[in-house]
């Protein structure tokens, strides 16, 4: 059996993927980042996204993730607060410790190429003002 199977499936991810987003939109640290964006449309995307590096069907067809957050000017203490909500959101669900190391895992293998978006994100900010 698979991690994305032993997360629930497809309904399971969806589920834990609407906790973390809902906290992401209404948290005091990140949710401007969220302003104005179609939630249902990000929970989709990262539905995809997460289900393919958890053994599931490889169905997303979004962005890069250096250009899906190239727009935003995002900092360290966002990444950690995101993350951080996500743990929170696989311990609120009873996400099995196997599935959730690995997803937690794989968001954090990710944070320099997020990150390196935020720096690209700024210092064209900076350009342009």
């Amino acid at each position: 059996m698979s991690l994305y199977d032993d997360a629930g499936g497809e309904a399971g991810l969806r589920a834990i993927l609407r906790t973390l987003y809902d906290a992401l939109f209404d948290d005091v640290m990140v949710g401007f980042l969220f302003a104005g964006r179609d939630k249902e449309s990000l929970i989709e995307h990262q539905l995809w996204f997460t289900a393919k590096f958890l053994g599931g069907p490889s169905r997303y067809a979004g962005k890069s993730l250096p250009e899906a957050h190239a727009h935003l000017p995002l900092l360290a203490g966002h990444f950690d607060r995101r993350h951080e909500l996500l743990r929170r959101a696989l311990a609120a669900h009873g996400v099995a410790e196997r599935v959730a190391n690995e997803w937690l895992r794989v968001d954090q293998a990710l944070r320099t190429a997020v990150l390196k978006s935020g720096e690209d994100a700024r210092a064209r900010a900076r350009s342009e003002s």
